[in-house]
């Protein structure tokens, strides 16, 4: 019942794809591109190393945060999660295609 309430209280403001959003669960912004048919978004991992795993990642430059000098690396992988896995507001960067 008291996550029914929360859900209802949460109001995700829209934004156009692609935007960033903080992801909660590992508290580091993601790169949203698009949206699942059961309340979820498409989203692809932002990190400051150039490969995830074994796959190189794209390279993002400037970087969109300006507090950060470091480069932003975008993961290629495009994954899913639930929206209230995601704060609600964007962030204000601009992702260049």
């Amino acid at each position: 019942m008291a996550k029914k309430k929360k859900q209802q209280q949460s109001k995700h403001i829209s934004a156009p794809y692609p935007h960033f959003r903080y992801y909660r669960k590992n508290h580091h912004p993601a790169l949203i591109v698009g949206e699942q048919p059961i309340d979820e978004y498409r989203y692809r991992k932002v990190m400051h190393s150039d490969k995830d795993g074994r796959h190189l990642n794209e390279k993002v430059e400037p970087n969109p945060n300006k507090k950060d000098k470091r480069p932003m690396y975008i993961a290629k992988r495009v994954r899913h999660d639930k929206k209230s896995n995601f704060e609600d507001r964007p962030l204000p960067w601009k992702y260049k295609k």
